[in-house]
């Protein structure tokens, strides 16, 4: 920020001492192309297709229960992702998405019921968007996905839970439209869990489940608004306000 002095002499000699008027130029140091585009920032409804390694669990529901049902090779989310981009490199991402429950039953000559739900949590803070568009964003980034997921059973009447927890780094790859304030897109992620595969069970008399780690592929699209664009130039001017008129 810079400050100009200018000075204003009235008429009517010594009795009257120059004015000096102040003025802040907001110009200095500043991008102001760069400024004007940055922080945009949106929300979007997403759907996650997570792989998902059953078949360990499948063997063991068949080899110790009369089932057969099966649990799929993926699970799936829904959840809301926020973005946030600087029109220039940098982009930003966190979702949280929320297992659709899924469901075996043991049938009719066994009680056994299992569902697995859960939550999973994908951020990504150093994103770098290879395109720097105002429609299209091109990003690749290191992501960490967290989460816990659930497997409740009852059988005999009985309800019981197991939880595996996890943390796994990872990466993503990104593509993202922008248009008329409305968001399009989609997103890969790899994460490889680096926590206990254990299931944790509620209490020792629960069976033990096979190990799992949640590593893996993930795919989402997302659908959603822009929510905040600092590109607002009527805000700001390059010209230092007028000069009052002097006084008679």
């Amino acid at each position: 920020m810079s400050v100009v002095i200018s000075t204003t002499a009235f008429a009517g000699g010594n009795d009257n001492p120059p004015a000096i008027n102040l003025h802040l130029n907001k110009r200095a140091d500043i991008d102001r192309e760069s400024f004007l585009t940055e922080n945009k920032e949106g929300r979007a409804l997403a759907f996650g297709y997570h792989q998902f390694g059953s078949a360990n669990l499948n063997n063991w529901l068949a080899a110790n229960t009369s089932t057969s049902g099966a649990f799929a090779d993926n699970y799936m989310t829904i959840g809301l992702d926020n973005f946030k981009n600087n029109g220039k490199h940098y982009d930003g991402i966190s979702g949280l998405g929320f297992i659709i429950p899924q469901k075996v039953s043991a049938g009719i000559n066994d009680s056994l019921k299992m569902r697995l739900t859960g939550w999973h949590l994908t951020t990504s803070a150093f994103g770098y968007d290879i395109i720097k568009g105002e429609i299209v964003t091109l990003a690749v980034a290191p992501a960490f996905a967290w989460g816990n997921l659930k497997m409740r059973r009852e059988a005999n009447g009985t309800k019981t839970k197991y939880t595996n927890p996890f943390v796994a780094p990872g990466g993503r790859a990104e593509i993202r439209f922008d248009i008329a304030n409305f968001i399009i897109g989609g997103r890969v992620t790899y994460r490889y869990d680096i926590t206990n595969t254990l299931w944790k069970r509620k209490d020792d008399m629960m069976p033990v489940l096979p190990e799992y780690g949640n590593t893996g592929l993930a795919f989402f699209g997302y659908i959603g608004i822009m929510i905040g664009k600092d590109d607002d130039s009527s805000k700001r001017t390059d010209d230092p306000p007028a000069t009052p008129a002097p006084r008679d």
